[in-house]
């Protein structure tokens, strides 16, 4: 991999909490309910169109925690969108954007809004109707490649949610 095409800075491999499987592995989810969220979560990922500016219920999505980190990092690889430009363009500060594909930081509402601007999407197609804060002991400390973070940590959502509108 060129190192120009990254995000962020290379971290030790210390930093990392799982490692890149072989082509055709079955995805380890697990369990079999986890894996049928997962996969309903990748069925029911759609672009609805381009970016139009949001409306009280994609707010109302917002508030309720339905952004999906994943859907956040598969918009911005698709788009070669990386490195700090991205946090500047989504008005936030470097390593935030990484740490939003980690579920460890949320975007503001305002970030949110640019970030979906930059992506040229509108709000709603990063989220996912059943998308729910759920705390993980072992959530990366950053976005591993090929691992589908799903949720936010509660504590930062409730924090996003009471810190700006």
């Amino acid at each position: 991999m060129f190192s120009f095409l990254r995000r962020h800075s290379a971290a030790p491999a210390s930093d990392w909490m799982a490692t890149r499987g072989n082509v055709g592995e079955r995805v380890d989810a697990g369990s079999p309910e986890n894996y049928a969220r997962l996969k309903q979560f990748a069925c029911d990922f759609v672009v609805s169109g381009s970016y139009v500016e949001p409306d009280g219920d994609e707010h109302e999505l917002w508030r309720a925690g339905k952004l999906v980190p994943w859907y956040i990092s598969h918009l911005l690889d698709n788009g070669r969108h990386f490195g700090s430009g991205v946090d500047i363009a989504c008005h936030a500060e470097e390593p935030a954007v990484d740490l939003w594909e980690a579920g460890r930081l949320c975007p503001s509402w305002d970030q949110t809004v640019a970030l979906a601007r930059l992506l040229d999407v509108r709000v709603r197609d990063l989220t996912h109707p059943d998308a729910r804060p759920h705390h993980h002991e072992d959530r990366p400390r950053y976005r591993v490649r090929d691992n589908a973070i799903l949720s936010f940590e509660p504590s930062v959502l409730q924090a996003a949610a009471s810190s700006t509108t």
